[in-house]
């Protein structure tokens, strides 16, 4: 085996000499160990099998419920074997409601081969490396400690990385540009630098799978992170991949009213091989808010009523469910159907040289309305609270009187004009109106765009927890969502 991983665990019932010829054939070195020892450190161990009799049920499930998360976290395979089923089924009574139950690959008399040859064939990985030294960088918050084990395999050739937390979206996962120090490497100490990503198991093979599919073929080289490989433990798993060294935030250069190249960039280039799928299709003819549902984008049923209170307030009498149903009675739209990122917006693009670079996959769906991400990123650009803003100012009139007149019905038959140039939101104007006329123009029929940006403010109100100045800008994207659709609906031909 030629990841070097060579010893498996052997806890409880001693195996015997024919089970031990069977590990010695493959190369595997036995380490047995009472189930009342401490378990060794499993960096090097490629698997462990846990054999019970009738009388060592208690105490296997106790080593099992106190070591499982160490040993899948360091990528070790767990076999639990059984001479009868009334054995097994005491260890799996006593490990009922045990989260980590479903990984335990379980066997009743295997043949003497079985579990060796099982634990030879499965690929590990490399072993961890613990004497890995991990350093947040501008003292940031540290690693959680079931995460280290992921990161010691996954940086198991490193001496030493540091780790930059980049901006993260709303979920649990973390982002990391990896700085690392490497040695025995012809070339030099410091290698380029990588982006590492850590969350929750399903997500993690989810987005992996999603840029072996979506990115490696469909979006150009360097427009992309080139991920290596996944790293997959109990609970959270973790990939890395080439890092886009010297870029910056989409959102930052917007905010400084220079992201026009970048923008175009974004749609042109580093999105065109999703969009050009497009048109190898007919159109499609239903609601717009219906197929960006299906594509994952929205969950009606997820919006939160004190929106609808704001509303209220404002002589907007609606209900998120009944400005959902009312666009999903729009069926006579029709629509081209493309490959979409889900939630593109300005923290999960980068930018180097013009160019942009897409670092977050997690909820491309394989089809979506055309108009879907650029409605998304034009959404989120404007009503994001940029971080230079007091969050603890509840209104901002002078946000909110650009933002209704860039969200105007009418801004919808044509984009919105220009505003001062030394206006305070010039900036959010200058982008709205870039992706507005690129959305105007993707459009298949006249109500697409409007209906996508319309999809985009109520999905923005699915969440509340955020401070209060941001709560107030989703409020307002609420009003705007219900004089969007009420114009829809006046549009509509008879």
């Amino acid at each position: 085996m030629a990841d070097g991983r060579l010893s498996v665990l052997w806890l409880g019932v001693p195996p015997d000499e024919q089970a031990r010829r069977e590990f010695r054939n493959r190369g595997l070195v036995l380490m047995e160990s009472a189930l009342g020892e401490a378990i060794p450190n499993p960096a090097n161990v490629r698997g462990a099998v846990f054999a019970l009799n009738h009388g060592n049920g208690r105490e296997v499930a106790t080593v099992i419920r106190r070591e499982a998360q160490r040993l899948l976290d360091y990528g070790c395979d767990i076999h639990l074997v059984a001479p009868d089923d009334r054995a097994l089924g005491v260890a799996q009574t006593l490990l009922g409601g045990f989260g980590l139950l479903y990984r335990l690959q379980a066997r009743t008399a295997p043949e003497p081969h079985e579990i060796a040859e099982r634990i030879a064939r499965r690929p590990v990985g490399p072993p961890a490396n613990p004497a890995l030294e991990i350093i947040m960088a501008k003292n940031g918050r540290p690693l959680d400690r079931r995460d280290e084990p992921l990161f010691q395999r996954a940086f198991h050739f490193c001496d030493r990385i540091v780790l930059q937390e980049l901006t993260g979206g709303r979920s649990n996962a973390r982002v990391f540009a990896v700085h690392m120090t490497v040695s025995g490497s012809r070339a030099g100490k410091r290698p380029q630098p990588f982006f590492a990503k850590i969350d929750e198991h399903a997500k993690i093979a989810k987005e992996f799978a999603n840029y072996r599919e979506f990115a490696d073929r469909y979006i150009p080289f360097g427009l992309r992170p080139n991920v290596q490989d996944m790293v997959g433990g109990a609970e959270r798993s973790l990939f890395a991949g080439d890092f886009a060294d010297r870029s910056e935030l989409l959102w930052d250069i917007v905010r400084r009213s220079v992201a026009g190249s970048a923008i175009s960039s974004l749609v042109e280039e580093t999105l065109a091989g999703w969009r050009n799928q497009a048109y190898d299709a007919p159109l499609y003819k239903g609601s717009v808010a219906l197929a960006m549902a299906r594509a994952g984008v929205c969950a009606p049923e997820r919006i939160k009523a004190s929106y609808e209170e704001h509303a209220a307030r404002e002589r907007v009498v609606v209900t998120g469910k009944s400005l959902w149903e009312r666009l999903t009675n729009l069926d006579d739209q029709c629509y081209r159907l493309a490959p979409v990122h889900g939630d593109l917006h300005g923290g999960n693009v980068v930018v180097r040289n013009g160019q942009s670079i897409l670092i977050d996959l997690a909820s491309v769906a394989e089809r979506g309305p055309l108009t879907t991400d650029l409605a998304a990123l034009e959404t989120w650009l404007a009503f994001e609270l940029p971080p230079e803003e007091d969050d603890r100012a509840y209104k901002n009139e002078v946000w909110a009187e650009e933002i209704d007149r860039l969200y105007d019905p009418s801004a919808f038959i044509h984009a919105p004009g220009p505003c001062l140039a030394h206006a305070p939101y010039n900036w959010m104007a200058v982008a709205v109106r870039q992706l507005r006329q690129m959305g105007l123009a993707a459009q298949s029929c006249p109500t697409e765009y409007q209906t996508a940006v319309a999809v985009q403010l109520l999905r923005r109100c699915q969440w509340d927890d955020g401070p209060v100045a941001d709560r107030y800008r989703r409020a307002h994207g609420f009003v705007l969502a219900a004089r969007l659709v009420e114009d829809l609906e006046a549009r509509r031909t008879p």
